[in-house]
């Protein structure tokens, strides 16, 4: 059994485990696969800040989420990736995406149409993004085909209808996908994050035609990149986080799509699982956040504008922190942490893989300028459920931040209403 077939989205390991009377055996790669473990059940705690989760069918296995106007009805559509199934104690690839149409003439609070959009062929689509690669002012997406080491084009003709437009090989084990205009064309081009040989590549747009222009050499185990203006020159750079030497490395943009690294790197904590980008203490400077699900913590790396940054400031999260999102809920004019959680809680004879999400607000009479995290239960099962993905939207319009998010064990999309907080998704 290969270590190819197992490592999915922000490290998830849905199919990794097989329960046992006497235990949990591990699939994963290396031990350090494993989330954290505890005896303590997820949080059961619902209705207080957030509304009680709702849950939607979001496919087999749900894990990627995205946002587009995919009817060119100028409001804001959803689209859900599920990368791989359970088939008995093995895993077969799927592919399937999750369409979920706003529609106004719905009285729902949550007022969208789901269909299912299913691939010719079942595939493993571990990633994706929505973007108009083809320059007609329909979004399209691109998805990865992890298992076939390519990234693959689905045309979008204006109407939420997708076809297939073709894939480009890039590196092994594709996991991530980004999108950016590298080179200031005003074309979209992508970035692709390849775990197994350690590379990102580099992908150009002309007219809906893209080429690899670039494969950088990073260190072991990438699994997560973004993009931002870090040495504030109006190009657009790369941060790649890298699982096994628990770093993030900086690739500055010479303005022509050519990246070239940088020779400070930053240390983060143990056991990464995602990195987000923000600003968080809105002086106009991109920062950086990782997860670190083996010590339970945030790295918060605050920018200083000229394409270097500071020491992590290291924030306690809750157990197994993995995936992130980000908006100012409480609107003190700094950004706060929406979380997910996933962990394993030991019971006599067997271990089960759960988990919860947490929201940790700014506060500054903290030394790290934030506030003990507050964990919820992100899904209306007893034994809770782990999260694999978190937006933050207002769904209802009623100003209050919402959270959607993907839960693969369950096989549903969880929505949660905001109910005490009137916050904002960016800076002031």
């Amino acid at each position: 059994m290969s270590c190819k077939s197992h490592i999915v989205k922000n490290i998830w390991t849905v199919s990794s485990y097989i329960f046992l009377g006497n235990g949990i055996i591990f699939y994963g790669c290396s031990s350090s696969d494993s989330p954290f473990e505890s005896s303590t059940g997820p949080s059961n705690t619902s209705g207080t800040v957030f509304e009680s989760p709702i849950e939607f069918d979001a496919g087999e296995n749900p894990v990627s989420i995205v946002s587009g106007d995919f009817n060119g009805d100028d409001e804001s559509d959803l689209v859900v990736a599920s990368s791989r199934k359970q088939d008995g104690i093995s895993t077969t690839e799927d592919g399937s995406l999750t369409l979920l149409q706003y529609t106004s003439s719905s009285s729902s609070r949550f007022p969208f149409v789901s269909s299912t959009i299913s691939p010719t062929t079942e595939e493993w689509r571990q990633d994706m993004v929505s973007v108009d690669y083809s320059g007609d002012n329909n979004t399209d997406l691109v998805v990865t085909k992890t298992g076939e080491d390519k990234i693959k084009f689905l045309l979008n003709d204006g109407s939420a209808n997708f076809s297939d437009n073709g894939s480009i090989e890039v590196g092994d084990v594709p996991l991530s996908i980004i999108s950016g205009d590298w080179n200031d064309d005003n074309e979209t081009d992508l970035a692709v994050v390849n775990r197994d040989d350690s590379s990102v590549s580099i992908l150009q747009n002309s007219n809906g035609v893209f080429s690899l222009s670039q494969t950088l050499s990073v260190d072991e185990r990438p699994i997560r990149t973004v993009s931002g203006d870090w040495d504030a020159d109006s190009d657009i750079d790369l941060a790649v986080l890298l699982r096994d030497s628990t770093k993030i490395q900086i690739w500055l943009n010479s303005g022509t799509g050519s990246f070239s690294k940088q020779d400070s790197s930053y240390s983060v904590g143990s056991f990464p699982i995602d990195m987000i980008t923000g600003d968080w203490d809105c002086d106009e400077n991109l920062d950086l956040a990782v997860s670190n699900s083996g010590d339970n913590t945030i790295s918060l790396i605050f920018g200083k504008g000229d394409g270097t940054f500071a020491s992590e400031v290291v924030i306690n999260s809750g157990r197994g922190p993995s995936s992130m999102a980000s908006a100012d809920f409480n609107n003190d004019n700094n950004m706060d942490f929406v979380v997910g959680h996933r962990f394993l809680v030991s019971t006599p004879g067997v271990s089960l893989l759960t988990g919860d999400f947490s929201l940790t607000l700014s506060d500054t009479s903290s030394t790290t300028g934030y506030a003990s995290s507050v964990s919820f239960a992100a899904t209306t099962e007893e034994d809770g459920a782990s999260p694999a993905e978190i937006i933050i939207i207002d769904a209802d319009n009623d100003s209050k931040l919402d959270l959607l998010i993907t839960m693969p064990l369950t096989k549903k999309l969880s929505v949660l209403f905001g109910k005490q907080y009137t916050g904002s998704l960016t800076c002031p």
